[in-house]
């Protein structure tokens, strides 16, 4: 996969921006109680201005794939950049609750553009390790969710200042900006020596990638109007089962469970751990053989059982192992071997499907930390109910596409490729 590309650094860069996302996923739920403090709220204002992440995500998500179809990957990721650099470096001196909700909306809207640009970027950099390049995306997001609650652990016990954790972000944004202005891409390249448009330099990517690539290849025709939905639909709820776990599993270990700061920073921990073991395993099988539909769909339903554990016996040792669960089967690779299926499917216009594919999925980054207030002000334990529905239903739709996927390519989704 790695051997003799010269698009490696390129991809490094790319995989860099994953993993910005992976703090900015979780840098205000990390900090509910400082962020609380500067803005004059409380944890269900922070919930609420977490929301406005949503906001940007969906906004954003609605036009960041076709655009990058048209006018390349790396304007995208470098526009991205940008944002994280504003949002980051702002948040250090942010007072008003107003401003939160504003860089918040700026947070969602650069993660969008990352999405626009990342995704595509890696498939295209590695077009016959589509899953595994997309699965690493996620191994990035999960190193700095693993790193990012020891560094808040660090610093909270050793009574340093908060915007340590947003500094130590900050910088690695700006060398990340800088890099993405000169590293190789693959579309760009074509542009440039063959004097075309970003657009038509795309078209010519896909073409030729097309025509070498050593993946399994289609038998009858996907159908734009049923599984051009049903995947969205599933992404909306793999996405839905982590990021809302991912935002309150802090506060449900200390108001519900009345654990320390500390050691609610250890259950985001273990959930993340979760995640990045779960990367690791599947490239290992993955590379073995196994489909990712197969992982795809047993992954959903013990997500779903994780969090049942959790609600119908909520104490410190299920939320522990509810957290590794949750990272593990939902956290860990999924929602972008979704993305890489969906392209399988329909394999043109990948900005476009990862597109409608994301922008559908960011509506969980809203609708998640809404309900999630509301629970708050009413019976908080009833959200880990929510994250089980959710779950299950991902289940459900990964049943139909398996189906689907037998019909469309004409193998058992549980066959082997080697």
């Amino acid at each position: 996969m790695f051997k003799n590309n010269k698009y490696n650094l390129g991809a490094f860069m790319l995989y860099m921006c994953m993993f910005l996302h992976g703090i900015q996923a979780i840098v205000l739920s990390q900090n509910t109680d400082v962020f609380a403090s500067r803005w004059g709220t409380d944890a269900a204002g922070v919930l609420s201005v977490i929301a406005w992440t949503g906001v940007g995500k969906i906004l954003f998500q609605a036009f960041s794939g076709s655009l990058s179809d048209k006018i390349g990957r790396r304007p995208m990721v470098v526009t991205g950049a940008l944002g994280y650099v504003v949002l980051f470096g702002a948040l250090i001196f942010c007072k008003s609750i107003w401003l939160a909700n504003a860089l918040s909306f700026i947070g969602g809207a650069a993660t969008s553009l990352y999405d626009g640009g990342v995704n595509p970027g890696v498939m295209e950099i590695y077009p016959n390790d589509k899953s595994t390049a997309s699965v690493i995306n996620k191994g990035a997001i999960s190193v700095s969710g693993v790193l990012y609650p020891l560094l808040v652990g660090f610093v909270l016990s050793h009574e340093l200042s908060p915007n340590i954790l947003l500094i130590i972000p900050l910088v690695i944004s700006i060398l990340v900006f800088l890099g993405l202005l000169f590293v190789p891409l693959p579309d760009d390249d074509i542009r440039k020596e063959q004097g075309v448009s970003a657009a038509e330099a795309i078209k010519i990517l896909e073409k030729d990638q097309a025509a070498n690539s050593t993946m399994i290849h289609k038998i009858t025709k996907a159908n734009r109007w049923f599984e051009g939905l049903l995947f969205p639909i599933l992404g909306f709820c793999i996405y839905s089962t982590f990021y809302l776990f991912q935002q309150v599993v802090s506060i449900y270990a200390t108001d519900v469970l009345n654990l320390g700061a500390q050691g609610a920073s250890q259950m985001a921990s273990i959930y993340q751990v979760g995640s990045f073991l779960a990367v690791i395993l599947s490239t290992v099988i993955i590379a073995k053989g196994i489909r990712d539909i197969s992982l795809m769909v047993v992954f959903p339903l013990l997500a779903s059982a994780g969090a049942m554990l959790v609600y119908l016996m909520p104490t410190n040792i299920t939320l522990m192992v509810t957290a590794f669960v949750i990272g593990f089967c939902a956290a860990g690779g999924i929602l972008q071997m979704g993305n890489s299926l969906f392209n399988q499917f329909f394999d043109t216009n990948k900005g476009r499907n990862t597109n409608i594919y994301f922008f559908i999925m960011s509506l969980g980054s809203y609708v998640m930390p809404r309900l999630a207030s509301y629970l708050k002000t009413i019976d908080f334990t009833k959200v880990m109910l929510l994250d089980a529905g959710v779950a299950f239903l991902a289940f459900l739709l990964m049943i139909l596409i398996a189906m689907r996927y037998k019909k469309v390519f004409g193998v058992s989704p549980f066959s082997r490729t080697k």
